[in-house]
């Protein structure tokens, strides 16, 4: 069966790359399917469940504390006992949440790096905003593509499998200097990691990319009717 998904992968690589055309991708493309497929238990829980389960957690912590008063255990274990009843009233195996957690932060963390094989080295377009970076020390030029404007500013950066870093030409570099104009870029694009800190509007942001986007075309008149969401 790994075969044959591996066969079916680099036959549908290879049509994309004989393709003339660029193929319009989205960010979310560019994530491994099957590096999310897994089962998250948290996923749906809900904010006041996910509280009520971190509740737990905090507790069983200051518990191990063989210093606390006698009166300040009991409070103590009593909010242990009532949030464990609430998570279980509501369906809820918290000693398999409690003993999965690691599991699941290590896969979520698996899925936020895994890129989707099928578009290394594809000719695609792709739509969003690009953030100017500094010139790299060959003098090439460079920028971030992110879906939502404000990201690595105003909003946490994307995960590494959906910052694309884009190399620019040297007659691309007055296109990208805006972080609030939509752009759609097309160019080849490449399975890379990239890892740069730089300067974005009052404070410095980490870039931690999987992607390498070589710009061929920068369009910003038509970006905007077809935008990332």
């Amino acid at each position: 069966m790994r075969r044959l998904a591996s066969f079916f992968v680099a036959a549908m690589l290879v049509a994309t790359q004989a393709s003339a055309k660029p193929e319009v991708i989205q960010f979310s493309d560019l994530v491994d399917p099957l590096a999310v497929a897994f089962d998250d238990p948290y996923r749906d829980m809900g904010f006041r469940l996910l509280n009520e389960l971190k509740l737990v957690v905090e507790l069983d912590q200051k518990l191990t504390n063989d210093k606390l008063a006698p009166e300040e255990r009991t409070r103590l274990e009593a909010r242990r006992v009532a949030a464990q009843e609430k998570l279980k009233a509501n369906g809820q195996d918290v000693d398999a949440l409690l003993s999965q957690r690691w599991i699941v932060a290590k896969k979520r963390q698996a899925a936020r790096m895994a890129t989707n094989p099928i578009f290394d080295g594809a000719e695609v377009t792709l739509s969003g905003y690009l953030i100017p970076a500094p010139r790299a020390v060959d003098g090439s030029g460079f920028g971030y593509l992110v879906s939502q404007v404000g990201m690595c500013s105003h909003l946490p950066p994307p995960p590494p499998n959906q910052l694309v870093r884009v190399k620019l030409r040297a007659d691309q570099g007055s296109q990208s200097q805006s972080l609030y104009v939509p752009v759609r870029i097309s160019g080849a694009l490449h399975v890379e990691k990239s890892d740069a800190t730089i300067f974005i509007l009052d404070g410095k942001a980490r870039m931690l990319s999987g992607w390498t986007l070589e710009a061929k075309t920068i369009d910003l008149s038509v970006a905007g009717k077809q935008q990332q969401k």
